[in-house]
């Protein structure tokens, strides 16, 4: 599911210039509508992301590093 998750976020990113304005403290219902997963698989997947490097996360979003 982690591996799902993670390349809808990626491609979400790429589709939005490299910005999220989403944050583990973002709503579910806010998460649901942008990305369709659940805060708690959203949060799986963005710490998998962040421990292979491959977004930032800061207090606006989540930045995609490439």
């Amino acid at each position: 599911m982690v591996d799902a998750s993670t390349e809808r976020i990626l491609l979400a990113l790429r589709q939005n210039g490299g910005f999220l304005p989403l944050t583990d403290s973002s709503e579910p219902r806010l998460i649901y509508t942008q990305l369709e997963m659940s805060k708690k698989n959203f949060k799986r997947a963005i710490g998998a992301l962040y421990r292979e490097r491959r977004i930032r996360m800061e207090t606006n979003g989540i930045y995609l590093i490439e």
